[in-house]
C-alpha cells in the first residue's frame, strides 16, 4: 500500500477575527477531513480582541501537522492595501496545488468534501474550481434559508459559467476548492479587488467550474 505523502497538495485558507464562539466547529471541519493526500490548514488570526488566538494555538499544539498559524500583532484586513492576500498566499505550502476556503465563523459538515472535490480536479484537468451546496444557520446553530441564498441551487451546475456569474454571484466561498495555479494566475492577482467574486469570476474565465449539490458546510 502506498504510504500518504506529508506533503501537503492541499492548503485551507482560514480568516479569522473574533469568531471564538464558532471556531472550535470550524477547526473541527478541518481536523475531521479524510482524505488520500496530506493537507494543511492556514489559519490567519487577524489581531482578534477575544479568545481566538488561544482557541487556534490549543489546535494547532494537538494537531501541528494540519494547523498552521498565523497570529498578527495589527489589523491587516483594516489597512485595505493588499497585505492580508499576500501573508495568505506567501504562506502557501510550495507542494500545494488547490486551495479551499473557510472561514473561522463558518463550518464544514462533510468529512469527504476535500477528498470529493480533488478528486474531480485530478480527472477534469479543464476544470479550475470545485463548489458545492450549503446550508445557513443562525448563531444558534440552527438551519434555516436565507431570502438572499435560496436561490443559489436554480443558478448552479457545471461548465462554462462565467456569462451567468458575470449577472449574479450564486456561490458560495466556504464551499470552493481552487487550483493554486488559477489563483496565482494574472487575471486574479491583477483584479482591482480580492474580493471573493473576482476570485470566481477569474476562475471561470479560465475554464470550467464543476457543482457538487451535496451540502458539504454551513455559513
Amino acid at each position: 500500500m502506498k504510504e500518504k505523502s506529508t506533503n501537503p497538495i492541499l492548503s485551507i485558507r482560514c480568516l479569522v477575527f473574533n469568531h471564538a464562539p464558532y471556531l472550535r466547529q470550524c477547526l473541527d471541519g478541518f481536523i475531521m477531513q479524510k482524505t488520500t493526500f496530506a493537507f494543511e490548514a492556514i489559519i490567519h488570526d487577524d489581531c482578534s480582541t477575544d479568545e481566538s488566538a488561544t482557541i487556534i494555538k490549543e489546535y494547532a499544539e494537538k494537531y501541528p501537522h494540519i494547523i498552521k498559524p498565523i497570529y498578527e500583532k495589527e489589523n491587516q484586513y483594516s489597512k485595505h492595501n493588499g497585505s492580508l492576500t499576500r501573508i495568505m498566499n506567501a504562506a502557501i505550502a510550495p507542494s500545494a496545488k488547490y486551495i479551499a476556503y473557510c472561514e473561522g465563523d463558518d463550518f464544514w459538515t462533510d468529512p469527504y468534501k476535500l477528498q470529493k472535490q480533488v478528486d474531480i480536479l485530478e480527472a477534469n484537468p479543464q476544470v479550475t474550481m470545485v463548489y458545492t451546496g450549503f446550508q445557513t444557520v443562525d448563531q444558534n446553530g440552527n438551519v434555516f434559508m436565507r431570502a438572499n441564498y435560496d436561490k443559489f441551487p436554480k443558478y448552479s451546475r457545471n461548465g462554462d459559467l462565467f456569462p451567468k456569474l458575470l449577472t449574479k454571484n450564486f456561490i458560495l466561498t466556504l464551499t470552493i476548492c481552487i487550483r493554486k495555479e488559477c489563483l496565482f494566475s494574472d487575471i486574479i492577482k491583477n483584479s482591482p479587488s480580492q474580493l471573493d467574486y473576482n476570485i470566481f469570476l477569474g476562475a471561470a474565465s479560465l475554464g470550467d467550474l464543476y457543482y457538487l449539490p451535496e451540502k458539504t458546510g454551513c455559513y
